[in-house]
């Protein structure tokens, strides 16, 4: 008998044991609920009707190519510089607006591998699209230099910053390191390779995207306070030696004239230079094909009409955005404009002529 009471008061108390554990299990991960980032309980909404042609677009077919047709062929690479107004879309939202993301922000989402997106797209370390990026070497691009920053020695009981009674400077107890990321926003730069080529088969002249790498802009940032601060003092004659306003006009053009004959290219040079302080980095090239059918279901503003969007496909396939011409396939190991010409607008008119090239060479196959 007593064994029995022994056994039905351990059972008892086993029970007890068990629902005071899972009361306390359930009390933490409501607790732990609290702090977790709440999740999207459906698709965002933006109008008041469903979306469905845009869900289910697909990449408009290109014309198949044969080697045996194609006449004439020349790789370029071009520049689209997300600071003209021509390619704002391709920049905004810096934050997603419901289903509108920017072009950054769709790489980010369609490179990251999750539940979400089983299936990431590939991105590659060169142009030749042959060595892909992993998922940790694509987010370790956006790693910016980190910043060293003291630690000083601080009074514990009132907070306030100890210092040295012999120099009066403050005590350096170490240093810490920071890092610091860039954002999607911060690409503002994308590269595209591209090639024309004549196609016998059709008599036309044509271009065909081949890649797409977004380039971006990472680095400390000079401000122009700091410039100021730090900028060389400029003796200036003082009032007491009789110098008048119109002569020293006329001194300060004599001057100006003889001492820095032909310097300004160089002066341009070194300030743009120090220009914000910031260093573009390119992250890898996207294969054109592959990435299409992402382009295709993502919708960029229209300022015209906003009921009738158009996707980042349409935007470069109808080649609407702005951009020069970086370099042209040549035998010096297909060198950049800058490589052999330093003046900024000597690359603009060479890069003017190039494209003036491509014009005449079509512009020539006919006859009037």
């Amino acid at each position: 008998m007593k064994h029995l009471r022994l056994v039905i008061t351990i059972i008892i108390v086993s029970c007890m044991a068990t629902i005071h554990a899972q009361t306390i299990d359930s009390e933490n991960k409501q607790q732990q609920g609290a702090f977790d980032a709440p999740k999207a309980i459906r698709n965002p909404i933006d109008r008041p009707y469903e979306k469905k042609l845009l869900r289910d677009n697909t990449p408009v077919p290109l014309q198949p190519l044969d080697e045996e047709y194609i006449h004439y062929s020349s790789l370029f690479w071009r520049v689209i510089d997300l600071r003209e107004k021509m390619n704002l879309p391709l920049y905004f939202p810096t934050e997603p607006k419901g289903n509108w993301k920017s072009f950054a922000k769709i790489i980010w989402d369609v490179v990251d591998s999750n539940e979400n997106n089983p299936m990431p797209v590939r991105i590659y370390t060169t142009e030749y699209f042959d060595i892909p990026l992993s998922n940790e070497e694509f987010k370790s691009k956006f790693s910016i230099e980190p910043i060293v920053q003291l630690l000083w020695l601080t009074d514990p009981e009132t907070g306030e910053q100890v210092f040295d009674e012999e120099t009066g400077e403050p005590i350096s107890i170490g240093d810490t390191t920071i890092m610091q990321f860039a954002d999607p926003k911060d690409i503002m730069q994308y590269d595209i390779k591209e090639l024309y080529y004549v196609d016998n088969q059709r008599s036309m002249l044509d271009v065909r995207i081949m890649g797409i790498c977004p380039v971006l802009q990472k680095g400390a940032v000079l401000f122009e306070d700091d410039e100021e601060d730090n900028a060389p003092a400029m003796d200036a004659p003082a009032e007491d030696e009789g110098f008048t306003d119109e002569y020293t006009d006329e001194y300060a053009e004599d001057t100006m004239e003889e001492e820095y004959p032909e310097e300004e290219y160089p002066a341009e040079e070194e300030d743009l230079a120090e220009l914000g302080g910031k260093k573009l980095a390119p992250i890898g090239w996207f294969y054109y094909p592959e990435f299409r059918p992402v382009m295709a279901v993502n919708e960029v503003f229209n300022p015209h009409n906003n009921a009738n969007r158009r996707t980042y496909d349409d935007i470069f396939i109808q080649r609407r955005f702005s951009s020069f011409i970086r370099a042209e396939e040549n035998v010096h190991d297909n060198r950049e404009i800058f490589h052999y010409i330093l003046n900024g607008l000597d690359q603009i008119l060479e890069a003017e002529k190039i494209k003036n090239k491509i014009f005449t060479f079509e512009h020539d196959m006919w006859e009037y």
